[in-house]
């Protein structure tokens, strides 16, 4: 007879242990020992590293392939959408220095998150053994850096395609400094391609050179108004301006966890967006931000120029999963906001202005997308520049444009008028 219990009352003590001791025997039969792999060959990292170096410090990464990764750590951490970045730091300077693994990735991995989540197979001993190699192959930032001394290592990160957005952030006595890399995924060469493919987009014919912010401010109020769908339909505002080289802005989104991602085709410039990406997280519900970007011919004190557009799907965090992934919440200067105080609080932005863009639009009568969705704003674009060093929030320079409180204040006269 079986109870409800599943066992029946029948057993003997002597047969339930007998019972649990087989089960126990099973149990550790299915578990393995971790074999421990071949000490790491960092040579071709190495040969294909991307190096940059700044007031004495040198920097090198990359990104070790699928098969590299497997062999180097003994489990397959793409399982898990985790990214291991080989980071080589060579202080140069005469100073000791620290690393921050955050800035490089805020929801970066310690080793022993990595040893528990793939532990499940191994039995004690291997689980211990998997630990202790993710350790001694990890990126040691508990430590300083002194002079003269290189320290190399891994750091564990979430995946990113096609390329990682690497900020190496350093900090000394009354120093810092951010060192940004822009390291290239294997696997994903066709991408990088098209990424590659940005810098001989236009020729030099093409190119308009800038030195000084009124003609600045004049060729970004003349850039299009409004991104086009694939009819040439007008839609949403270009509401967004970002002047710097991608290895300035790029590590600045992802540290306030934005991450390259693919969009539904919008067009400007004759194309459709040349990037796009999302905020991500692992853990929550994001902010549904959605970045399009386009290269202009534009350069401003040899810097390239971008404009894009910010908008946030309709219903937020709480839209209903498969519902308001096309359609956009009606204010999109929420979205251009969030994404200026994102990125002051990246500590990678070093000026800040505002040009006139598609101009007013209001909410009593609102602008309309092909898609059906309604949007008001204040008609301006964020004008964002980057100098590729950290900058504090007291540091950040204003362009002397259109101010954000002017066109409120308008706004609820013209509201109280009505």
């Amino acid at each position: 007879m079986i109870s409800a219990d599943g066992i029946g009352p029948q057993l003997s003590r002597a047969a339930m242990a007998a019972l649990g001791l087989a089960l126990l025997l099973l149990t550790g039969a299915c578990a393995s020992p971790f074999e421990r792999p071949a000490p790491l060959d960092d040579g071709p990292l190495r040969a294909r590293a991307v190096t940059k170096t700044d007031d004495g410090i040198r920097v090198s990464a990359a990104v070790p392939s699928g098969g590299e990764s497997r062999s180097i750590f003994g489990v397959d951490l793409d399982q898990r959408g985790i990214q291991s970045l080989w980071l080589e730091i060579e202080n140069g300077s005469e100073r000791s220095v620290y690393f921050l693994p955050t800035g490089l990735d805020p929801e970066y991995f310690a080793p022993l998150e990595v040893a528990f989540l793939y532990g499940g197979p191994f039995h004690d001993e291997g689980k211990a053994a998997l630990a202790e190699h993710l350790e001694a192959l990890s990126f040691d930032s508990r430590s300083p850096i002194a002079p003269g001394e290189t320290v190399s290592g891994f750091v564990y990160a979430n995946r990113a395609d096609p390329s990682m957005m690497v900020q190496v952030d350093l900090i000394g006595r009354e120093w810092s400094d951010s060192i940004g890399l822009v390291v290239p995924v294997p696997g994903t060469e066709a991408a990088q391609q098209r990424m590659a493919a940005l810098s001989g987009l236009y020729t030099e014919a093409d190119v308009v050179e800038i030195d000084d912010e009124p003609t600045l401010r004049t060729a970004l109020e003349g850039l299009p108004c409004c991104a086009a769908d694939q009819t040439g339909a007008r839609s949403l505002p270009l509401n967004v301006v970002l002047i710097g080289k991608l290895d300035e802005w790029g590590p600045a989104f992802v540290r306030r966890n934005y991450r390259y991602a693919p969009a539904s085709p919008w067009h400007a410039l004759g194309r459709m967006q040349d990037l796009s990406g999302h905020k991500f997280s692992r853990w929550v519900t994001p902010q549904p931000h959605t970045l399009r970007l386009w290269l202009t011919p534009l350069r401003y004190q040899d810097k390239p120029i971008w404009v894009g557009q910010m908008s946030t799907s309709l219903g937020g965090r709480f839209a209903a999963s498969g519902e308001g992934t096309e359609r956009i919440e009606p204010d999109v200067d929420e979205a251009r906001n969030d994404v200026v105080q994102d990125l002051l609080y990246s500590q990678s932005l070093s000026k800040i202005g505002f040009v006139k863009g598609v101009g007013s639009v209001r909410a009593a009568e609102p602008g309309r997308t092909p898609d059906g969705s309604s949007y008001h704003t204040d008609g301006l674009r964020a004008v964002l520049a980057f100098g590729g060093n950290a900058v504090s929030l007291a540091e950040v320079d204003f362009f002397d444009w259109e101010r954000l409180v002017d066109h409120y204040r308008r706004q609820v006269a013209t509201s109280e008028m009505r």
